[in-house]
Order: C-alpha cells, then sequence, then structure tokens
C-alpha cells in the first residue's frame, strides 16, 4: 500500500523498491525534504508522487501535476536514495518545467547536482543527531552519507585540469549543447557546494530562477543578468549570481555579493 505525507504533500507509491519497507523509504525522502525546503524557504507548488523503475536514471516527469519522479534506487541504499532524490526536488521547487529548452539548462543541472551533494553532507549530521525513526539503525548510517558525497566530488574534482574561468571558457559550449553531461556540470557543482555550505541562505536566490525566459538570453553572462533581475523584482538582493560570475571568470554581471 502506498505511502503518504499529507504535511508534505509527497506519496510514495508501492512497487519494485525490493528488500525494504515504503515507511522506512518515505522516512528518508521525509529528510530531504525538510533539508531543502528549509534552506530555500520554499515548498512545492503541488503534490508529489514519487515511484521506482527499472531505468537507468532518474527523473521528473514534466509538464505534470501532481509532480511524478522516478528513481532507481532501491532496497536500503540510503544514500542514493538521497542523492537521487535531492537532485530531483530541486527541479521541483525550481520548477523547471516553467522554460524548457533553452541553452542554459546545464547550470540548473548543476544547481541539482549541488543540491544533492549539500543534501548528503547535511544527513549525515542530522541522521547522527535526529535519526528518522522509520529507517533501522539510521544513527550509525550516517556517516556513509559523507562518505557517498565525498566520492562523488572526488570524481568531480578530477575533471577540472585548469583554474575554474579556464575550464569554463574552454567547455561553455559543451555545457551548452548538452546539460546532461554530468563529469562537466558536476564540476560546477562542488563549486557551488562550497558557497551553499558556506552560507546556506543562498539556496532562497534558486528559487527564483525559471521566472523568466532563459532563451532569450544569448550568454551566460545574459542568464545570470536576467536572473539578478528577476532578484531585485522580487525585493531579493542578489547574490548567487554575483558569487557565480566572479567564480566562473565572468565580466560585466550585475548584482550585488
Amino acid at each position: 500500500m502506498d505511502k503518504h505525507n499529507p504535511e508534505f504533500g509527497l506519496t510514495v507509491l508501492d512497487g519494485g523498491w525490493g528488500t525494504t519497507s515504503l515507511s522506512a523509504i518515505l522516512g528518508v525522502l521525509e529528510s530531504v525534504f525538510k533539508e531543502l525546503s528549509t534552506v530555500t524557504g520554499k515548498l512545492p507548488d503541488d503534490r508529489i508522487e514519487v515511484s521506482r523503475w527499472t531505468r537507468d536514471y532518474p527523473l521528473t516527469v514534466q509538464g505534470r501535476r501532481p509532480y511524478k519522479i522516478y528513481l532507481t534506487a532501491s532496497d536500503t541504499y540510503w544514500s542514493q536514495y538521497v542523492y537521487q532524490f535531492s537532485h530531483e526536488l530541486c527541479h521541483v521547487l525550481v520548477r523547471s518545467d516553467r522554460f524548457t529548452g533553452h541553452k542554459h539548462k546545464w547550470f540548473e543541472e548543476a544547481l541539482c547536482e549541488a543540491a544533492s551533494l549539500f543534501v548528503l553532507r547535511r544527513l549525515a549530521n542530522a541522521w547522527a543527531q535526529a535519526p528518522p525513526p522509520s529507517v533501522f539503525k539510521a544513527a550509525e548510517f550516517a556517516p556513509n552519507h559523507g562518505t557517498y558525497a565525498e566520492d562523488i566530488e572526488k570524481l568531480y574534482a578530477a575533471n577540472l585540469e585548469a583554474s575554474l574561468p579556464k575550464w569554463f571558457r574552454d567547455h561553455c559550449e559543451e555545457l551548452e549543447s548538452d546539460p546532461y553531461k554530468r563529469n562537466l556540470n558536476g564540476v560546477v557543482a562542488i563549486a557551488l557546494l562550497g558557497e551553499f555550505q558556506e552560507n546556506s541562505s543562498l539556496w532562497r536566490d534558486c528559487t527564483c530562477l525559471n521566472s523568466w525566459d532563459a532563451n532569450l538570453d544569448e550568454e551566460f553572462r545574459a542568464y545570470l543578468n536576467s536572473w539578478s533581475s528577476n532578484l531585485g523584482g522580487s525585493n531579493v538582493s542578489p547574490k548567487l549570481p554575483c558569487i557565480l560570475a566572479k567564480r566562473l571568470g565572468i565580466n560585466g554581471t550585475t548584482g550585488r555579493s
């Protein structure tokens, strides 16, 4: 039988999860939900249904309400659940399907990957201090979240063969041509991760993404300027767009850090 959390509007649909319980899976996903909704200061605009499927990748279905998320994690691989659901929930919170098809979608992929690593590291501490009661021996498992994140970060760091600004100049066109090259957007993800770890309030800047048509932004510089303008229009002082521009060596970007 499906498991629901009506407070979060979160449902785990029965079927295919392997040797675990729906209550435990829901407990893991609730942990992710609490972390991301707290730091972004935002809740999804509709309910979320989570199912398992056997394809090679997790997915958030575009243009559907309630939201439909598919995960590939199974059994008691809790860090994999956290990693996958954090990424997909980030897409939901920035309402990824409002504007699609533009060449700057790679940044959203990098952001969602940063969300996965950020939440894994947060839950390494959170589960040790207040383990979810539906997850057997969650406190003992907690350090595995940190190890899982570290292993992924090492793989991404190995792809940074030059300074970040030079790397970005060398790979910008490749990022724009295929937003799903994880080995590339992962490099940007770990740069973002450091900023979020230092100041988690920067996540609030991200909730303004997809509030304008980024198809009109010819360069990533223009995308960052549009992001800053929309944050300013929301009476939020733009911080992350300016920080990111400095990290990537992009000149001519407006905003205040």
